[in-house]
């Protein structure tokens, strides 16, 4: 009988839950990003000056950077919900119309790997992003008529670790653009006492040195 993997891609109940532990639920549980952070708050401030939704946003830099955290916190601090799908998982510009009508007033729709999105589903968005309206076709051939929907304004948050595959004319509609720089060695310490106190563990002063010591080299020039 087959031993069962210790090792699964799949999301246990426990991974779910160390996730939403570990995760931090404001701006000032975040640690690092000072400059995103600073510049984020500025841009939530207007917003609800306005009284309106957050401006479309791109937050691009390497993996494991807090891109997708940030996210749930710009949501959070709007107070509304957000709603996370992917760029493989967006084939057709029609995968995006029951997404894009769902969305309730300053929601925010959060599209990882945002790169990834094909040409045409990426051009289907211009409209959506610009003045809140998307084209369907209904019927085919001669009987084959436009109808133009209104949406409700919403904020797109799109992640990405490559950020120069998005056109040009896709990545100008995002009204906040920010970029995620590597963590220095006193923010990783700070990442993982942090991990440590809120899981219950302790951690050795060596691993701690280690840490600072391999952050250190791997931000020196060569």
């Amino acid at each position: 009988m087959p031993s069962e993997r210790a090792v699964s891609p799949a999301a246990t109940e426990e991974d779910r839950s160390l996730d939403a532990l570990l995760r931090p639920r404001s701006f000032d549980e975040f640690v690092g990003q000072e400059r995103v952070k600073g510049n984020l708050r500025l841009y939530l401030e207007a917003a609800r000056g306005r009284d309106e939704p957050l401006d479309h946003a791109l937050l691009s830099g390497p993996p494991g950077l807090g891109k997708t955290t940030l996210a749930m916190l710009l949501a959070r601090e709007m107070g509304t919900r957000l709603r996370a799908t992917s760029g493989p998982a967006l084939e057709r510009a029609r995968d995006l119309v029951g997404i894009l009508t769902a969305l309730e007033k300053g929601e925010i729709l959060f599209v990882d790997e945002i790169h990834r999105i094909p040409r045409p589903v990426e051009e289907y968005l211009y409209a959506a992003m610009e003045s809140f309206r998307i084209q369907i076709t209904i019927d085919q051939g001669a009987d084959a008529r436009a109808l133009d929907l209104p949406l409700r304004p919403f904020t797109l948050v799109g992640a990405t670790t490559r950020e120069g595959m998005l056109s040009a004319p896709f990545r100008g509609r995002f009204g906040i653009l920010e970029k995620l720089e590597p963590y220095g060695a006193a923010d990783l310490v700070e990442i993982l006492e942090r991990s440590a106190g809120l899981l219950g563990v302790s951690m050795d002063p060596m691993a701690t040195g280690m840490t600072r010591a391999r952050a250190a080299r791997a931000t020196t020039p060569a």
